[in-house]
């Protein structure tokens, strides 16, 4: 992501366009044009924009785990297929960001020292062990949400859960937090985004996933996986808030890397507040 924006000064292109193409260059593998100036304006575009490529990973896995299911593998596999997708569409940036953040945090080191282990090219047992966990949990939630009754509901799930991620992970982008550096890739990003953003996508990724359950599926499941996919955006905003307060204060502000983090931690949050949700209502 950081390496597609390096800081430049220009003129910008319509705002809805420019960001929407930014995110989608800057956080997946599509060949598409974004801007060609990089500055706080753009960084605050693409940043508002940020579910969308979570919509586009998520159409992935859902494409993936319908084929999966007519083929007749098992819940465990589709999940590991769904989650790999995920990975390599974004050229696993974000786990990077997971295991950097993962290494400095578990070293206590002092600020400045913590800051350098981020900044490191080389990941530690630390920051490998971040990225299993999450990553196993976000496989066993998946595999979960597509062993459920209603195979259609987890798909549903799996198929916004990205999307979810991201919105919660724009509260890291928002005014609330600072760059902990004047220079680089999180000085473009980190305290653009108004929080009014936030609630503009949790609301139209809730009504979005509401009316698609409403055609598909029974009444009650229908209503299940709608409040599960809007306690789990509420649920990922929570702890998304959490985890940028401490790396806030562990830090003395976030990087692009701590976004990283928060997107892979946020999915596993999103999906399992959605799983038990759903498992809450009984078959129909």
């Amino acid at each position: 992501m950081s390496g597609k924006a390096v800081e430049t000064t220009g003129e910008h292109g319509p705002a809805f366009r420019e960001g929407l193409s930014t995110a989608l260059s800057w956080l997946t593998v599509l060949p598409v044009a974004g801007a060609t100036v990089f500055d706080r304006a753009t960084g605050r575009r693409a940043m508002a924009a940020l579910p969308v490529p979570g919509l586009f990973l998520g159409a992935v896995a859902a494409a993936i785990a319908s084929v999966a299911v007519f083929l007749g593998f098992s819940p465990l596999l589709t999940a590991v297929l769904c989650v790999v997708s995920w990975e390599l569409l974004t050229r696993m940036m974000h786990i990077d960001g997971l295991a950097d953040v993962g290494d400095a945090l578990g070293s206590y080191a002092a600020r400045e020292r913590a800051r350098e282990i981020i900044a490191d090219r080389y990941t530690g047992a630390l920051g490998m062990g971040a990225v299993l966990l999450t990553l196993g949990i976000q496989v066993a939630t998946l595999s979960d949400l597509l062993a459920s009754p209603s195979t259609t509901a987890g798909i549903l799930i799996v198929g916004v859960a990205p999307a979810l991620a991201r919105m919660s992970a724009m509260i890291g982008c928002s005014r609330l937090f600072r760059p902990f550096s004047t220079g680089g890739f999180g000085a473009m990003i980190i305290g653009t985004v108004p929080l009014r953003w936030v609630g503009f996508w949790w609301l139209a990724i809730t009504v979005a996933t509401g009316g698609t359950a409403a055609l598909l599926l029974s009444g009650p499941t229908a209503v299940a996986v709608t409040v599960g996919v809007a306690a789990g955006g509420a649920g990922g905003v929570g702890f998304a808030l959490l985890i940028a307060r401490h790396l806030d204060h562990r830090l003395g502000g976030l990087n692009g890397d701590c976004m990283g983090a928060l997107i892979e931690m946020t999915t596993a949050v999103c999906a399992l507040t959605a799983l038990i949700i759903v498992r809450s209502v009984p078959a129909p």
